[in-house]
């Protein structure tokens, strides 16, 4: 079977579509054969063209390029120049300075200045003068050793400005065991820490000093003073001053000293118990407002208020007139009551309570001078 009878077999649709087709088939032919020949026409057009193309410059570029190049030598060869003259000017300078130097060194004096120098006669010196009699002592030979000595000076013409040196102790930061001997309730509010507890301790060991030395400071009194601090309930203590006698009771020492107290487990401080005796009066204080409210009631119940445009009124009934005389007397009275309550409570603030006999640890957080007074006459009094 031929094409021919192929196509005559199909139906009618498929003979215009495949008629259609070949139509098609033969239009692209058509089309992609004078495509191609146009392009090779402008391929050979263009190949030719730059196969013919002549490149030529312009005279003014050749001799701007030429300038550029002639500045840019210019300006390599100034920068050696200014090179150069930076090197000379240095050189020059460091040639001064030696220049300088070797004129600063002295001379070497021939051999005749020398003989010159030394027959000079040299100026004559007094000798010093000796010391005075009064304060030579011929030494003393003691087997080989010999032996000087200033000489002792009379008591009796020592100045009082060296008695007062003489008499004068120097305690450094020490620490000592010791006594209370008087117990204190320190209080913890603003006032009680403008006007702290006094108390009185008594030294039972004698002083630590540094480099393990001691000093006998055992039977001293010292005065201190507390506040109360209800954060750590315990009590500050902060010394005041340092009171000794001597066995004879000739010789005193008072004197102003700084330090503060440790207690038995080595705080800052001496634990105590806290006492509170601000209940009872903050309680009246709660009843006295309590009937304070109450009168206020019985005065509100007796009156009435009337909105008019010049204002509000109050006016007092007068079938009602006792019971807004027993309200407000109530209310007054229980008012002053309350004001009256109110301050015993903050006078009753919490205190530390400490009681005496109580075993601590005095510290001298500074050093000081402490003088020793002379008593003179009788004895103050007699050792136990």
């Amino acid at each position: 079977m031929n094409v021919k009878e192929r196509f005559n077999q199909l139906s009618p649709g498929r003979k215009k579509a495949v008629i259609w087709l070949l139509v098609g088939a033969v239009i692209l032919l058509f089309v992609a054969s004078g495509y191609n020949s146009s392009r090779t026409d402008k391929a050979q057009s263009l190949f030719g063209q730059h196969k013919t193309r002549e490149i030529q410059l312009e005279p003014e570029l050749i001799q701007k390029t030429l300038l550029r190049e002639q500045r840019s030598q210019l300006d390599a060869l100034q920068a050696e120049i200014d090179n150069i003259k930076k090197e000379r000017l240095k050189t020059e300078s460091e040639a001064k300075s030696t220049e300088k130097e070797e004129k600063e060194f002295p001379e070497i004096p021939s051999p005749d200045q020398l003989e010159q120098q030394v027959l000079l006669p040299r100026p004559l010196t007094s000798p010093p003068p000796p010391p005075p009699k009064s304060a030579q002592q011929q030494p003393q030979l003691i087997g080989n050793i010999t032996v000087l000595a200033n000489a002792t000076p009379v008591p009796g013409n020592i100045p009082e400005n060296d008695k007062k040196k003489a008499r004068t102790v120097y305690l450094p930061p020490s620490f000592m065991e010791a006594s209370l001997l008087t117990g204190f309730d320190a209080s913890t509010s603003g006032t009680g820490k403008n006007s702290p507890e006094p108390l009185l301790l008594r030294i039972q060991t004698p002083a630590v000093l540094p480099n393990d030395i001691k000093a006998n400071l055992a039977g001293c009194f010292i005065i201190a003073e507390a506040v109360g601090r209800l954060d750590k309930e315990r009590a500050d203590v902060r010394l005041v001053s340092l009171s000794c006698l001597s066995n004879e009771g000739k010789a005193i020492i008072d004197t102003q000293v700084k330090g503060f107290v440790t207690d038995s487990d080595s705080k800052v401080g001496l634990s105590g118990r806290v006492v509170s005796r601000m209940g009872a009066a903050t309680a009246r204080t709660v009843i006295a407002g309590f009937f304070g409210g109450l009168g206020d009631m019985l005065k509100t119940t007796a009156t009435t208020q009337s909105v008019s445009p010049l204002g509000t009124t109050t006016s007092v009934d007068s079938s009602q007139i006792a019971k807004y005389s027993v309200g407000g007397g109530l209310a007054e009275g229980s008012q002053s009551l309350r004001d009256f309550y109110l301050d015993l409570a903050k006078q009753a603030t919490p205190v530390i309570e400490v009681g005496a006999t109580k075993k601590i640890t005095v510290v001298i957080s500074e050093g000081k001078d402490l003088e020793i007074k002379d008593k003179e006459g009788d004895t103050l009094q007699k050792r136990l």
